[in-house]
């Protein structure tokens, strides 16, 4: 089963929005446009098919008000998405409607027809509502919670047409690893799987050396092919806590877990994600240039090209994965000759009509003409690639410097006292 499109009406910045996907889905914008959100709409169903009901799902997000758009009074938010089976397509719709500080669920499927009406298979409001059983040829009544999930009380019944549908979104997968999450253990963690954040990262490492050794193996090399390191893992445990240490080229010992580099740690993270998921249906990543350079993410691209084209070894996740960024000329990865993955990336509206990147945007406001620094020219002064032994012998690396670290100063002849400090 496929993700083949998203519908998201009144869902925290996407008034309406309608997104088609593919393979592999790079979303690239602005701040506040929307890219994570479209994520967040997808984990929210995942969620409300995981917990059988959609509201820990919306209160963790501040409730049915904060998650409304703010363009005008939240009455309802409504978010469907379609699927296509090998010779079936779904639509599965939910609709969270305002109460006051409550909400109650709308939830619909229908099976899509060529050439016919839609089929309805499914149908709840408030609670009530009824699924239709294939063995039975009949609609059984459905009675639960005001807010629960229609779907996974009729995928529990083994008669009921859809259950994969149930069963493929469940499986669905998010991740944001953070780097100082990933250096400490955290075991015992009931995440159900590899952790969002990264928390279980070694003993979900140790588990696949136990399993799968050349699953670890691959991950390794995928990982030492984007970022150069590491060229070997080993995971350990001591009385029930996990950690792992790397091998570096170049180094007579091996590095621990908490010395490992931010970026090699996050790469890491991420390529347990993609390639130690089996069960995984989707892959969402959010920002996953943080924290690497970006010609390493151009190398993390096409390793993802490699293994999610048409041509290429298909690899874990069987479904789709999406890819959300932040937009900057400045650090655009280098295309793949033939395919670029970013011309043809979804992009979703513009909050700002502004096509110069954040430092270039507070020149504008300091310093009047947009991209103006010493020395001329107009490359943004705040994606200049300083190298730092360089600094230390070109002076005029040292003013460029200067001038970033002040660049919110009232006038660019006013020297700060603390100046002296860099000069030293």
């Amino acid at each position: 089963m496929k993700l083949l499109k998203l519908s998201a009406k009144h869902y925290r910045s996407l008034r309406d929005v309608s997104l088609e996907f593919s393979d592999l889905n790079l979303f690239i914008g602005a701040n506040a446009s929307g890219k994570s959100t479209v994520l967040d709409a997808l984990r929210l169903l995942h969620e409300g098919v995981q917990t059988r009901d959609f509201r820990a799902p919306v209160f963790s997000r501040g409730g049915v008000i904060h998650l409304a758009w703010k363009g005008k009074e939240a009455e309802r938010i409504d978010v469907s998405v379609k699927l296509a089976d090998a010779d079936k397509t779904w639509e599965w719709s939910v609709c969270l409607i305002r109460a006051g500080y409550e909400f109650h669920v709308e939830e619909q499927l229908e099976e899509l027809l060529p050439g016919s009406p839609p089929v309805p298979i499914l149908h709840a409001n408030r609670g009530d509502g009824w699924w239709w059983s294939g063995t039975e040829k009949r609609k059984i009544t459905l009675k639960q919670a005001p807010t629960a999930c229609a779907l996974t009380a009729a995928a529990a019944d083994a008669s009921f047409p859809a259950r994969e549908v149930a069963e493929f979104v469940s499986r669905w997968g998010f991740f944001d690893p953070n780097p100082f999450l990933l250096r400490h253990d955290w075991t015992g963690l009931d995440s159900g799987g590899f952790d969002p954040y990264g928390r279980n990262l070694a003993e979900t490492l140790h588990a696949l050396q136990n399993s799968s050794p050349e699953v670890v193996k691959r991950i390794c090399s995928a990982t030492q092919s984007i970022v150069g390191l590491p060229s070997g893992i080993e995971t350990r445990e001591t009385e029930g806590r996990f950690h792992f240490v790397q091998t570096e080229p170049g180094l007579q010992f091996s590095v621990h877990q908490m010395g490992v580099s931010s970026g090699t740690l996050r790469m890491l993270a991420l390529m347990t994600a993609l390639l130690g998921q089996p069960e995984a249906t989707l892959i969402g990543i959010e920002e996953p240039e943080n924290y690497v350079h970006p010609t390493a993410l151009s190398s993390f691209v096409e390793h993802l090209l490699r293994k999610t084209g048409p041509s290429g070894e298909r690899s874990s996740p069987d479904g789709p994965v999406f890819l959300c960024r932040a937009s900057s000329k400045c650090t655009r990865s280098r295309p793949v000759p033939g395919n670029d993955p970013l011309a043809s990336a979804p992009r979703l509206p513009e909050r700002s009509s502004s096509r110069s990147c954040r430092a270039t945007q507070r020149t504008r406001r300091h310093h009047g003409r947009a991209g103006e620094r010493p020395g001329g020219g107009t490359k943004c002064p705040g994606c200049v690639r300083i190298r730092p032994r360089a600094i230390l012998r070109d002076k005029r690396l040292w003013s460029q410097l200067r001038w970033v670290a002040w660049t919110r100063r009232p006038s660019p002849d006013a020297v700060p006292a603390s100046e002296a400090f860099w000069k030293r």
